[in-house]
């Protein structure tokens, strides 16, 4: 039985299992996204497709005590609503399938693509939020509350998601940095310092 080796990282860096749990995370994170964006395209699609038909029930239904101005400007609302979702759902469906096939071939460029589209979608939601919050505050106490509670649970999630991302996208940088030793290099994501790879040979 010839040798075998097993890789450990030394110092404070994460260790090989601790990248491979990152990689699993960030590959639930990219097929959340497809399926979500997926279920978005279709909903929008439909929406648009069927906008006469949808157009007359609303009308029918919800909007039969609103006048016939305000009608056709909440019918024009869900149709960019829809116009917009359909747009940014395929955008972050291509994102997406991108992010796996980056962590399926250990390839990082391939994770900018995802990187820029949630930051600038990030840098929007952030610029809203503190938006209606101060908005609210003028308005009133609970409105303001209730926007700052709920912008940093939405803050506090996505955030999350996007340091799980990041993470992962520097190990494989530095990984392709230090790709000429061989296996798998893990680094510590905080101080940015690789880890020394430790081969342990096994007896037969």
């Amino acid at each position: 039985m010839g040798h075998q080796g097993s890789v450990a990282c030394s110092g404070s860096g994460i260790s090989y299992v601790q990248c491979q749990n990152l990689k699993y995370n960030v590959i639930i994170l990219g097929w959340l996204g497809v399926i979500v964006s997926s279920v978005t395209l279709g909903s929008s699609m439909v929406t648009l497709h069927m906008h006469p038909d949808i157009g007359l029930l609303l009308k029918q239904g919800l909007f039969s005590l609103a006048a016939d101005n305000e009608q056709q400007f909440l019918m024009n609302l869900l149709t960019i609503f829809s116009s917009v979702a359909y747009g940014l759902s395929l955008i972050n469906a291509a994102v997406s399938l991108l992010l796996l096939i980056g962590v399926a071939r250990d390839t990082s460029w391939l994770m900018y693509p995802w990187l820029i589209f949630h930051g600038v979608i990030y840098g929007f939601g952030l610029y809203l939020g503190v938006f209606y919050a101060t908005v609210g505050l003028f308005i009133d106490l609970s409105s303001f509350l209730m926007c700052l509670l709920v912008f940093t649970l939405v803050l506090v999630i996505f955030y999350k998601i996007y340091h799980e991302v990041f993470t992962l996208f520097r190990v494989m940088g530095e990984q392709s940095k230090h790709a000429t030793l061989g296996g798998v290099c893990c680094k510590d994501a905080e101080y940015g310092v690789p880890c020394q790879q430790v081969y342990v040979p096994l007896k037969q």
